[in-house]
């Protein structure tokens, strides 16, 4: 028996789903952040910190998007 779900429920799983996947690697990049910080390599947290702005916009983003039309 197949599980019908509306277009709006699928649309919906995905944007959910990348949500988490965004949100996995990004809170796995923010450990490597606070590894950096405890062995005070300041280089290395300064990368690990790079692009993530635009990661949590991204997740924003989708969250909006899910918002305004689903």
């Amino acid at each position: 028996m197949f599980n019908q779900t509306s277009p709006t429920e699928a649309i919906r799983a995905l944007l959910f789903q990348r949500a988490q996947i965004l949100t996995d690697h990004l809170l796995r990049r923010l450990a490597d952040v606070a590894s950096h910080v405890n062995s005070k390599n300041h280089r290395a947290v300064i990368g690990a910190l790079d692009g993530l702005e635009a990661e949590v916009q991204t997740i924003r983003t989708l969250m909006v998007l899910m918002d305004e039309c689903f």
